[in-house]
């Protein structure tokens, strides 16, 4: 696989999501400062990281107009109470109209709410672990990410 040019890429973030969606999109994750990460709850955090991963391989607009349905099934994102979803829970979600019905996409979600309640435990937040991450050492965020997603799959 080729590498691609950070500009090649922009070009593509343009084509799929306009310039002012593109724009938007930058401009929610500008300034995220130490600050900013320790200040937002780990219940946003959650929210956030499924977003993401819903949005992966969807439409974006499909998630955007479906998250207030997200935000009721999901129980506003709690980690505490979404990391002790049981098969029932699971279950209620796959029928769940209200979002998309994607049952790896919704186990993942569950075992994320883990990570974020277990660093929090450990951290006092989740956003207090992040903002106190070496920002040189954005690689090794992956590599925890990376490690964690394949021990919850």
């Amino acid at each position: 696989m080729a590498l691609r040019k950070f500009s090649e890429i922009v070009k593509l973030a343009e084509k799929r999501h306009g310039k002012a969606g593109l724009a938007k999109r930058l401009a929610e994750h500008d300034g995220a400062k130490p600050p900013k990460l320790k200040s937002q709850k780990d219940d946003r955090w959650l929210a956030s990281m499924s977003r993401a991963v819903f949005s992966a391989g969807f439409s974006w607009d499909v998630i955007e107009k479906k998250w207030p349905g997200f935000e009721i099934a999901f129980e506003k994102f709690d980690p505490k109470r979404v990391a002790a979803y049981d098969d029932e829970d699971v279950d209620r979600l796959l029928k769940d109209a209200r979002i998309v019905r994607n049952g790896a996409k919704i186990m993942s979600v569950r075992a994320n709410a883990g990570f974020v309640r277990d660093i929090a435990k450990e951290h006092g937040s989740f956003g207090k672990f992040l903002a106190n991450w070496p920002s040189s050492d954005e690689a090794g965020l992956l590599e925890l990410a990376r490690t964690q997603d394949e021990a919850g799959a």
